[in-house]
């Protein structure tokens, strides 16, 4: 990771071509304590590279004599381009010396020593070191991931949308480039969507009851709300992907199904947005197209190991609309066989099996 320091290093050489220039600026920092630890090992990298180990020595001598806290990296760096071949008895000093500067200083300055590979063609100690701190380091990360993976099932189960978002940003915070990790945010998208309107249906007043509050409006009424539909379609033309799937589901809340559906359907500008377009075509009772639709993505997310239980979900549903019950029920017993924890599955195999003749 770039420090603040290194930006300067650059800058400062970029201005005078001179390394030595740019180590006498920094040499006065250094002298009065003004650069931390890491800035020292910024600056003192810098250095070898730059073949100043004169410079950089006579630098490291005088922090001996001032008992100053030595960048071992450097040291053993520097040291090593120079040819030199180091006996066990120097190994074994500079051992010694990095175990008494880290009881002193109560810093980790073994760390500092083994990013230089310098030593490793005299002593095994050093690149054994480095091995059980990448191991270390690699457990703790698997340990911090599989906790979060605990969180992240618990709140799965008890449908904790938001913390359940929180994790899966923290688990894929781990490895940006997972696609698994990918695939399944995907799937949360999906179930959010659903989660959103059937939270949104079930306290909402039922289909009928809306119908019969619109057929007693005036006619003035009827005529003053067809500017708004107009625009949300105007607003959603330019709308960016959250504008776009909040207007969409206003649309759902108003019981405007087929509108949303078109709304959706000319603007697909994310996975979240196909996904709500199935439901939408769903919720308005447009099962053939949802069935068409359902292909579609059997396509589009060919690669992706979820999609098959959520397409599988909408096709039964579509299908047992459309009046198929019988192969609307085999498709949800084979989802719950597969997935038994899939709670809204289960519910509605358990409501259809009950209402079908």
């Amino acid at each position: 990771m770039s420090t603040s320091l290194e930006s300067e290093i650059r800058q400062l050489f970029a201005e005078s071509g001179d390394p030595a220039i740019v180590a006498k600026q920094l040499f006065k920092r250094w002298d009065a304590n003004l650069l931390s630890d890491a800035d020292v090992r910024s600056l003192t990298r810098f250095m070898s590279a730059a073949g100043l180990h004169s410079e950089l020595l006579s630098r490291l001598r005088l922090n001996l004599k001032n008992e100053v806290a030595l960048p071992w990296a450097a040291l053993v760096e520097t040291v090593t381009k120079l040819g030199v071949t180091l006996e066990p008895l120097e190994v074994d000093a500079i051992f010694e010396g990095v175990a008494d500067q880290s009881a002193s200083f109560q810093t980790d300055c073994m760390s500092d020593l083994v990013e230089s590979f310098g030593l490793d063609r005299f002593d095994a100690r050093a690149s054994e070191f480095r091995r059980q701190k990448v191991a270390h380091i690699r457990r703790l990360h698997e340990e911090k991931r599989a906790d979060l993976q605990r969180q992240l099932d618990y709140a799965r189960v008890n449908r904790l949308l938001s913390q359940e978002k929180r994790l899966l940003d923290e688990i894929q915070a781990f490895d940006p480039s997972d696609m698994e990790l990918s695939l399944e945010k995907n799937l949360f998208e999906f179930r959010e969507a659903q989660e959103i309107v059937e939270n949104a249906l079930a306290h909402s007043p039922p289909k009928s009851e809306i119908e019969r509050k619109f057929s007693t409006l005036s006619p003035e009424m009827k005529e003053a709300t067809k500017p708004i539909l107009r625009r949300v379609q105007q607003l959603a033309k330019s709308a960016s992907e959250p504008e776009l799937y909040d207007l969409a589901l206003m649309l759902i809340f108003m019981d405007l199904h087929d509108e949303s559906a078109a709304l959706l359907d000319k603007r697909r500008l994310s996975v979240r947005i196909d996904w709500l377009l199935l439901e939408t075509l769903i919720l308005g009772r447009q099962y053939a197209a949802a069935l068409g639709e359902v292909e579609s993505l059997e396509l589009k997310y060919a690669g992706d190991p979820e999609a098959p239980f959520a397409l599988t979900y909408a096709r039964a549903r579509a299908l047992w609309g459309l009046g198929d019950t019988i192969t609307a029920i085999e498709l949800m017993k084979s989802l719950t066989r597969v997935r038994p924890t899939y709670r809204s599955a289960t519910t509605l195999l358990q409501q259809w099996t009950e209402e079908a003749p």
